[in-house]
């Protein structure tokens, strides 16, 4: 151990008497330094605005292009090569290599004692970024400092693993500009191996592991995983192997088939260690994030504990869909990682995938076209043409038509039970935590089963015409959907003499355009007192349709239309918004009154109360106090303009628009939701594209998950981050910025000058 710390002192003051040791400092400094001062610029300024988020001390070293740790691990490489270029190419270029062969000391202490001085530089290198990580911590309330040293080793072992790579490629030749773009040309390889072989499993596994590109990204961001540790210290293992080899062959020569034979037996020996590694059983994970962002929420964590028994998801990727792509070979990895903090507590859990074509859904090719465009796709892809199975073969594995051939999940237990998770057409594409535990969560409960009443002309779940309510009930990219959120939506006639089914969690009438019948009638009266759960809408000028199901709430809907008349609308479109008692029932609807967002419901009946039927009415949305009455006249408001007519008693004031009521019946709480207007939640309304902050889906994804007592959608919100706030002033940043900016790469400059000096001197 000796003889490696000499070497390895020797080899720093040789780094330390040039120059190019100080200049690679001095600009690391300045680069990194000037891009978290300006970071930390925009923090101060924004608190002066008042205008302050939290998660400060991500957005201060990881978040965006110019982030610390963004910079360091995008422009690391480029530093390394030329610190590593002359450890074994001075040697061999001065003659001193027959020195140190014919010294008592072994190839292994001499690798040694070189890679000990880049790893003493390194820590002096990326220790200056401790200072960043100091003056965060004292200008940032709550700063998550474990996740910022979790981002900082991640970038050490990084570039450990590049001044292994260095060090090899300089016992390679005695130029040390050869060694140098040695380097850039391995690390390049390394990065770039990983999109090689994709459509051959197996082998994919082997490349992907071999792999740096990204290897330090789940450090940075906050997860240690014992995989990516492992990585770095197997590969930097394997060229520190590779250089003590080179050596021992430079001493002594062996036969080409020696040669060969130990370095693949090297490469095989990290392999193996490298397959061992990623065995999900043997993974180790730490959440260094202060509010455990990079884990799963307990939500989820309890319904995962649920699923018993083995675990399987397949993947089937239609190659013509629109998301087909996504599930190409190449990306099988993504796939791979949007699953991965749910197979961290189930290890267990099987992945497959199969690659099929057929038409999806919009798609009406003949079969001649099909094939044609798959051969196209094979000849511009790595796919495997045998892996591609016709029509006829995967629907003879399985029917897909229920899914509209789409590119989607299939989860399956071990006792049989299945379920589909899908794509989704945003910006997000692959599900996230929340829908794969909702479809977690169908196979150990029920699901709630939503009942929209038909037969009287009420608004359609499966008719995708402007009016109709298809965008968030059954629509299958919808990741707001109903059908997506581990509800049951689907539509429910009554037949004659019968009787509602028990197993109905909410029974949803949407603007009946003819009556009830007595029969209807009476079986929707013994829901209601059965303490079933309830939505009414209703629609203006349709309202005495309705009154016979309200009054049994204690309500009824006004005769006559709301109106708000404003400029550039037309009179009956209001804007409604949330009452503070109102958003109290949901903490979607307290956001949304937070924000001072709007619910536009285009022509709406006011409700008001008739009578006490057991309930508590809560008005839950308002029209303006001012501006706003309830227009008795006018019928056509494209062509009349109406005007309040007090003698006919139009009023202006607030109206309420929408009702949640609730009472208690046989020790469970009944919960009804009543709207006065049927399109605010139409297909029209909900993707009709408006200049202001609307709550329209707000108000759906709040209203079933009221109605269901919060057990869906699956809550996977995350307390509120608390590094929401700094102690700096713009007076006191100035200081900083000057110390950050100047100060730290002066001295740098200046220190490297007297050691230069005191050299010379002597």
């Amino acid at each position: 151990m000796r003889v490696i710390y000499k070497i390895a002192k020797s080899e720093l003051g040789t780094l330390f008497y040039s120059p190019i040791a100080w200049l690679i400092l001095v600009i690391f400094v300045f680069q990194v330094f000037g891009s978290f001062a300006n970071l930390l610029e925009y923090t101060v300024n924004a608190k002066t605005l008042g205008q302050m988020q939290g998660y400060q001390s991500y957005m201060l070293f990881v978040i965006g292009g110019f982030a610390p740790y963004t910079t360091i691990q995008s422009t690391l490489y480029l530093y390394i090569p030329l610190l590593t270029m002359g450890l074994m190419s001075r040697e061999y270029s001065s003659g001193s290599i027959k020195l140190l062969f014919s010294s008592p000391i072994s190839s292994l202490q001499i690798i040694l004692g070189k890679y000990l001085s880049m790893l003493i530089y390194g820590l002096i290198m990326m220790g200056s970024v401790l200072v960043l990580v100091v003056v965060a911590f004292f200008s940032i309330k709550d700063f998550d400092l474990s996740l910022v040293l979790s981002g900082w080793l991640g970038l050490y072992l990084l570039m450990a693993t590049y001044a292994a790579i260095g060090l090899f490629m300089s016992t390679l030749t005695s130029y040390q500009i050869i060694a140098a773009l040695g380097t850039l040309t391995f690390i390049s390889f390394l990065n770039f191996i990983g999109s090689l072989w994709q459509h051959i499993e197996g082998v994919r596994e082997v490349m992907y592991w071999f792999s740096l590109k990204g290897r330090a990204d789940e450090s940075i961001r906050g997860l240690i995983c014992s995989e990516d540790i492992l990585y770095f210290i197997l590969v930097s293992g394997m060229f520190l192997g590779f250089s003590v080899l080179k050596l021992q062959f430079a001493r002594r020569s062996c036969s080409v088939s020696v040669k060969v034979g130990k370095y693949v037996g090297l490469v095989a020996c990290v392999a193996l260690l490298g397959y061992v590694s990623t065995i999900p059983q043997l993974k180790c994970f730490y959440d260094a994030t202060a509010n455990k962002d990079r884990t799963i929420t307990p939500n989820s964590q309890e319904i995962l504990k649920q699923v018993d028994g083995g675990l399987t998801i397949t993947s089937y990727v239609n190659l013509l869909d629109k998301f087909g792509y996504l599930g190409m070979p190449s990306n099988w990895f993504n796939t791979r990682n949007i699953f991965e903090t749910f197979t961290r507590f189930k290890p267990e859990t099987k992945l497959k995938s199969y690659y099929y074509y057929d038409n999806s859904a919009g798609m009406n090719l003949s079969r001649e076209e099909m094939d044609k465009a798959i051969e196209r796709l094979v000849l511009t892809s790595d796919i495997n043409p045998k892996s591609i199975l016709t029509p006829e073969q995967m629907r003879e594995k399985i029917d897909l038509s229920v899914e509209e051939f789409r590119y989607v999940f299939l989860i399956e237990r071990e006792n049989g039970q299945k379920a589909f998770l899908r794509m989704f057409d945003d910006q997000g594409k692959y599900p996230s935590e929340a829908e794969i535990s909702a479809v977690l969560k169908t196979m150990v409960a029920e699901s709630p089963r939503i009942a929209f009443l038909s037969g009287h002309g009420e608004r359609n779940i499966y008719d995708g015409s402007g009016v109709n309510y298809t965008s968030f009930t059954t629509v299958l990219d919808s990741r707001s959907a109903l059908v997506n959120q581990g509800y049951t939506p689907y539509t429910l006639t009554l037949t004659e003499g019968g009787d509602i089914p028990s197993d109905v969690d909410v029974l949803v009438i949407a603007d009946l355009r003819k009556a009830l019948t007595d029969d209807e009638l009476i079986q929707i009266k013994r829901y209601i007192e059965h303490g079933g759960n309830l939505v009414v809408i209703g629609e203006p000028r349709r309202q005495e349709y309705m009154v016979p199901v309200l009054e049994q709430l204690g309500l009824t809907f006004v005769p006559g239309v709301l109106v708000q008349p404003r400029e550039g609308y037309v009179a009956d479109y209001l804007w409604a918004r949330f009452t503070p008692e109102g958003a109290r029932l949901e903490p979607i609807f307290a956001r949304m009154l937070e924000l001072d967002n709007v619910l536009t419901m285009p022509s709406a009946a006011a409700i008001r109360k008739i009578g006490d039927r057991g309930f508590e009415a809560i008005p839950v949305f308002t029209t303006e106090t001012t501006g706003c009455w309830n227009e008795l006249e006018t019928k056509n408001f494209s062509l009349e303009e109406p005007r309040l007519n007090t003698a006919l008693g139009e009023e202006e004031k607030a109206y309420v628009t929408g009702y949640a009521l609730r009472r208690d019946v046989k020790g469970k709480e009944q919960r009804v939701f009543v709207l006065g207007d049927a399109d605010c939640i139409s297909n029209g309304e909900l993707g009709a594209n408006r200049e202001f902050r609307r709550s329209n889906y707000a108000l759906t994804d709040g209203m079933f998950r009221w109605l269901v007592y919060d057990e869906y959608p699956i809550d996977v919100s995350r307390p509120a981050a608390k590094d929401n706030d700094t102690y700096l002033t713009p007076g006191g940043f100035a200081w900083i910025k000057i110390f950050l900016r100047w100060i730290c790469p002066v001295l740098i400059v200046v220190c490297g000058c007297v050691i230069w000096v005191m050299r010379r001197m002597k």
